[in-house]
C-alpha cells in the first residue's frame, strides 16, 4: 500500500511541478505582450524633438551627450508599427485569453497542491500504523 502511495505522491509532485512551469510561461508571455502593448502606445504618443524648445545654458549641459529621440526611436523600433489600435487591440484580446488560461492552469496547479497535501497526510498515517502494527 505504502508503493502505490509513494507512487502517487511522486505523480502528483510531478503534476505540480508541471502546473508551476506552465504558469511561469503564462507569466512570461504576458509580460512580453504588456511591454509590447506600452511600446505601441508609447509609438502613438511619441514626445518628439525638443530642438525647438529655447533651452537655457545649465539645461543644455546636462544634455550634452543625452541620446537625441531619434536615436532612441530607431533603437526601440526597427520598423514602424503598422495599424497600431489593430495591434493594441489584437494585443488585448491575446492578454485576455491568455489570463483565462492562466486562470484554469492556476485552479488545476491549486487542486494538485491539494492532491499532493491529501496524499501526503494518507502516506504519513499510513506509515504510523505500519510502525505502531510492527512495534
Amino acid at each position: 500500500m505504502t508503493t502505490s502511495l509513494d507512487a502517487r505522491l511522486a505523480q502528483l509532485r510531478h503534476q505540480r511541478r508541471e502546473m508551476r512551469r506552465e504558469l511561469a510561461r503564462i507569466r512570461w508571455w504576458l509580460r512580453l505582450l504588456q511591454a509590447r502593448r506600452d511600446l505601441l502606445i508609447a509609438h502613438i504618443a511619441f514626445p518628439g524633438e525638443t530642438g525647438a524648445i529655447d533651452l537655457d545654458a545649465a539645461w543644455e549641459a546636462l544634455a550634452a551627450d543625452a541620446p537625441t529621440s531619434r536615436e532612441l526611436a530607431e533603437a526601440i523600433w526597427t520598423e514602424a508599427p503598422k495599424g497600431i489600435p489593430g495591434s493594441i487591440d489584437r494585443i488585448d484580446a491575446l492578454v485576455a485569453r491568455l489570463l483565462s488560461y492562466e486562470a484554469r492552469v492556476s485552479e488545476n496547479a491549486e487542486t494538485v497542491t491539494a492532491d499532493v497535501v491529501k496524499a501526503m497526510g494518507e502516506a504519513h498515517r499510513a506509515s504510523v500504523a505500519h510502525k505502531v502494527n510492527h512495534a
